[in-house]
């Protein structure tokens, strides 16, 4: 196991140097002068080269790609051109919103997507499972901002129960899971509709395994057969969409929390991509491409302990 870890972390680095190569390379395919676009066309000769010159575009790129790596190793991401602020510091301060969000949001979809999927396999064939597989279904194929839409439009504008936007901060934990709930919801409910059918079909095909038969030989109850018997051995399918469903969750982040007026990571990326704050922008993507390579080394690891079948060359 200490070698596969090893392995994997070693993979992972190689590709977040990779993830820093194509980071570094969209600023050089943008078409044009970037400090050009940045400042416009009416911009003065000398503010232009003062911009060329702190982005380091006066520069070959091969020199420039180093010095940045070289900031990036450091923890220093650049100065933000909008908010002449380090990006690093922006993105650790948006973080504090974006991250439980998604965390949030995948703990519902787990828990629902376990939950009717698991219902839904011990009923099959049967109506209750026909609509659990609908529900199933039609969450897949509402778009997430539009999901966000018709949440505002009933719990806020209509009952006026929730709050249709912002956030307050964490210094009232209260008022700010309150702001949450409706996003948390949003991003939530589609995943829980696809965890709902993996856990469905994976429960399915392992309820036929010859263990389970024994166990229900042993006069087991079929919950305590299907919870304690199958569920862990179909959780490996559950765990790799997990992984693949945090990516999912971060890029879907950046739509709700705009429909939902939250300061967080997604906002931040969009405002940057508006005020062509290059430094931003490479910045948010590459600390993006890091969180999902280590999701995905830690879905690797899970699998070990979840069956000890499971062995690493």
């Amino acid at each position: 196991m200490g070698g596969f870890v090893a392995q994997r972390l070693l993979g992972a680095a190689l590709t977040i140097l990779l993830a820093t190569v194509l980071v570094f390379s969209a600023l050089l395919l943008v078409s044009g002068d970037p400090a050009q676009t940045i400042l416009g066309l009416e911009a003065n000769p000398d503010a232009l080269q003062a911009l060329r010159h702190s982005l380091g575009l006066d520069l070959p790129p091969a020199q420039r790609y180093v010095e940045w790596l070289g900031r990036v190793v450091r923890g220093n991401l650049g100065m933000s051109i909008r908010y002449g602020k380090p990006v690093a510091e922006l993105i650790a301060a948006r973080l504090s919103l974006t991250i439980p969000l998604v965390f949030m949001s995948m703990a519902l979809a787990a828990s629902i997507g376990t939950l009717l999927g698991s219902v839904a396999a011990r009923h099959g064939g049967m109506p209750l499972d026909l609509a659990v597989s609908g529900f199933a279904l039609t969450g897949l194929v509402l778009p997430s901002f539009w999901v966000g839409l018709m949440m505002i439009l009933f719990f806020s504008v209509r009952l006026h129960a929730l709050p249709s936007g912002g956030f307050p901060g964490w210094e009232s934990l209260g008022r700010a899971l309150l702001h949450l709930l409706l996003p948390v919801l949003t991003l939530g409910l589609a995943r829980a509709a696809l965890m709902t059918r993996i856990v469905r079909g994976s429960l399915l095909d392992v309820l036929h395994e010859d263990y389970v038969r024994t166990a229900r030989a042993k006069g087991l109850a079929e919950r305590h057969v299907v919870y304690r018997h199958a569920l862990r051995n179909a959780a490996i399918p559950v765990v790799t969409v997990l992984g693949l469903e945090f990516a999912q969750l971060l890029t879907a982040a950046i739509v709700v929390e705009s429909v939902f007026a939250l300061p967080g990571l997604g906002t931040l990326v969009l405002t940057g991509i508006e005020a062509r704050d290059y430094p931003l922008v490479q910045g948010i993507v590459l600390v993006l491409a890091g969180m999902i390579v280590f999701i995905n080394v830690l879905t690797d690891v899970l699998y070990g302990f979840l069956d000890p079948r499971i062995t690493y060359a």
